[in-house]
């Protein structure tokens, strides 16, 4: 017999449903896409740009605010935990004030709070003795004197209510006196020298 006279039997394996019972899912892959992307536009491009250097702008005008530069708040404090007497100013509150007087005061004095800033921040450098003796130095060429070109003792202890006598006051007067920048006043009580006058040589 020969091999065309054989019956050849044909199975179409796709057709016949999988010994499990479960159907056979083919997945047919898409037809391939183009991914490309059109490029921007020269005016896209300028547009971004702009609006780009508009935002540093803005940013460095909102960080160029006065409140921004200013130190924060003090938080609200009680008479009784401040020992502050009524109508007094607290240590905390005596800058918040100092930076409203600025703004109220007249055109005079707010330049010459620029120099007198630049004077401070000088004498904070240069350490707390040095900051005394600045601090008093500059009180006493913004007071009037008595006929004899005097000032009370009292009266500087009452402008500068900071600064304890013993402790700060009067030794600052002491190392001005040796630097011959004032000429001091004082009476024996009980044996030893008492600060009565302070007279101003050099002025600031």
């Amino acid at each position: 017999m020969d091999d065309d006279d054989v019956t050849t039997t044909v199975m179409d394996r796709a057709a016949l449903p999988p010994a499990s019972g479960t159907r056979v899912s083919v997945a047919h892959s898409e037809p391939p896409r183009d991914t490309f992307v059109d490029p921007p536009s020269p005016w896209t491009r300028v547009r971004t740009a702009v609006g780009a250097a508009f935002r540093r702008v803005r940013e460095g005008f909102r960080r160029s605010r006065l409140s921004d530069r200013l130190p924060p708040l003090p938080p609200p404090r009680s008479i009784t935990a401040t020992r502050v007497s009524p109508g007094g100013v607290g240590h905390d509150e005596r800058g918040e004030q100092l930076l409203l007087d600025i703004v109220r005061a007249a055109r005079p004095y707010q330049e010459a709070a620029l120099y007198v800033v630049n004077y401070a921040v000088a004498l904070r450098n240069l350490g707390d003795d040095a900051h005394a003796e600045g601090l008093v130095h500059f009180a006493l060429a913004r007071m009037r004197a008595d006929a004899g070109g005097f000032v009370a003792i009292a009266r500087l202890r009452d402008r500068l209510p900071e600064l304890s006598s013993a402790g700060a006051l009067v030794p600052a007067l002491g190392r001005l006196e040796a630097a011959g920048i004032v000429t001091l006043t004082a009476t024996t009580e009980s044996g030893s020298p008492r600060i009565e006058r302070v007279q101003l040589r050099v002025p600031l």
